[in-house]
């Protein structure tokens, strides 16, 4: 879902258990259960459970999004969403990773 005004947390604080990890990396970010919105953006670190992702437009926290970038998959979860300057930064709960789909998609075709 797509807000027309932003969406910011009383009080963001850093939740991640883990070490995140920079990275700079151009996505497509489609919305679950949309028809066809595709957004493109850039996912800005990565870490075990989460992810934070650059875009161009504000969404709602809660809103199921499906990221790909570089042969790789994420299904997550928005958790934040903060204005920044010309940009909207995003917090995903990372819910599900496939990676190497070249790879996976080669094997399934080979199975049949």
């Amino acid at each position: 879902m797509v807000l027309e005004a932003p969406v910011t947390p009383t009080q963001q604080s850093d939740q991640r258990l883990t070490e995140r990890h920079p990275l700079s990396q151009y996505a497509t970010v489609s919305l679950v259960g949309t028809a066809a919105q595709v957004l493109q953006g850039e996912i800005r670190n990565i870490s075990k459970g989460g992810t934070q992702l650059h875009l161009d437009q504000p969404l709602a926290i809660g809103s199921l999004l499906k990221v790909e970038y570089d042969n790789n998959l994420i299904l997550g979860e928005v958790i934040y969403c903060l204005p920044a300057q010309t940009l909207w930064v995003l917090g995903i709960r990372i819910e599900h990773v496939l990676s190497g789909l070249t790879a996976l998609d080669d094997a399934m075709r080979g199975s049949r």
